[in-house]
């Protein structure tokens, strides 16, 4: 190292000659650490109202969600896996995604708090919107929250009933996704939520080019 290089790093490392410049350092380690906080904080925070004990807050869905999901497979079943509302309901591969998710469906509590869904007869009356909108969104997105869990290519079809494994095999080919056919696990069908499934799947069919000349 040349004499130069010596008395340049000399300077580098050596006392600032005003005590103002440690401020520079310090503040980038206090940001650091204030921003370690606030990672640490946003994380727990998205953990702890994605549990399904804390979208019982709500009283539409302690008294009206709690009992069908309760009732259903998801909840209860063979293998003993149990999935949750976030399961079903949240993004699980992007943390940008989930919080931006959480951010909108954080809206809902306002709805909530002025009495949309507070009895049943209201609760039934916007069941088929809000399957509506949701099963959209599962066929808009090709089932991935489904996916999270299920996965066709880890299926034993020989297991199977002939004719569920004849159209699980199929179902990839021909575009279909989840939604398609498992609507109603967890929540009670609206009225006429076949016509409604089929209007989905009817607006997300690839438009045929006309072959009249």
């Amino acid at each position: 190292m040349s004499e130069d290089d010596t008395s340049r790093s000399g300077r580098f490392w050596s006392r600032p000659k005003s005590k103002w410049l440690i401020g520079i350092p310090l503040g980038g380690f206090i940001a650091f650490g204030l921003g370690a906080v606030a990672l640490g904080t946003t994380n727990y925070i998205l953990h702890a109202t994605s549990s399904t004990e804390f979208c019982y807050a709500c009283h539409s869905h302690e008294a009206f969600i709690k009992p069908e999901y309760e009732a259903s497979s998801h909840f209860v079943n063979v293998s003993g896996v149990r999935a949750g509302c976030s399961d079903c309901h949240l993004p699980h591969d992007n943390w940008f995604e989930l919080t931006w998710t959480k951010a909108v469906v954080s809206l809902d509590i306002i709805p909530e708090m002025m009495g949309k869904l507070d009895t049943a007869e209201k609760y039934e009356s916007h069941r088929a919107e809000m399957a509506e909108a949701v099963w959209r969104q599962f066929k808009a997105n090709d089932s991935k929250f489904c996916r999270h869990c299920h996965s066709v290519e880890a299926m034993d079809l020989e297991e199977q009933n002939r004719s569920v494994a004849r159209r699980h095999s199929r179902a990839e080919e021909r575009g279909e996704t989840c939604i398609e056919c498992h609507y109603g696990i967890v929540h009670e069908l609206p009225e006429g939520a076949d016509d409604i499934m089929e209007g989905i799947v009817a607006e997300f069919a690839p438009e045929t080019a006309d072959s009249v000349d």
